[in-house]
């Protein structure tokens, strides 16, 4: 289902117990039912409060949607679990897909790395693009980006 909306409601951060996740948000019923349908995760952009806008996504839990509140989050956007906030969601029409500025620019000068990132499943092109995306400098997300390419060549080459 592609929405259009653009979605914004009062939440709070929920802690749960798991080797991986510690935290996350509940989406009411009323709000997940507009942008999923079936089953799996959906990918959405977020923004919390008047914050930058991040992809993130729906995931199914406990017959509810929620969305995963890593460390960082909870840091970059100072979450407590006992004060509520404002988020805003809506579709990610490129589906968690858009390419960092750095990685395309690489990936325009390398046709052989393109085409290789190109065959790439979407989940893989989207921990390459969170990589680089973490970088907290302009030098280190370009630094990444070669990387990337390096490292998808090399393991094509492998195949």
């Amino acid at each position: 289902m592609q929405n259009t909306d653009v979605l914004s409601f009062d939440v709070h951060l929920e802690p749960v117990d798991g080797p991986m996740l510690h935290h996350i948000i509940i989406v009411p019923d009323e709000i997940s039912s507009r942008f999923t349908s079936g089953k799996g995760s959906v990918r959405i952009l977020c923004r919390i409060g008047n914050n930058t806008e991040f992809p993130c996504a729906l995931i199914p839990r406990h017959n509810r949607y929620v969305i995963a509140a890593s460390k960082k989050l909870i840091k970059d956007n100072n979450l407590l679990t006992d004060i509520p906030f404002k988020i805003t969601i809506r579709t990610d029409p490129n589906n968690g897909l858009e390419l960092p500025e750095e990685l395309m620019e690489v990936l325009a000068q390398d046709d052989f790395a393109f085409q290789i990132f190109d065959t790439l499943n979407a989940g893989r092109k989207r921990g390459y693009i969170y990589y680089i995306r973490q970088g907290k400098s302009i030098e280190t997300r370009i630094k990444r980006s070669f990387e990337i390419a390096e490292k998808i060549k090399q393991r094509n080459n492998k195949l």
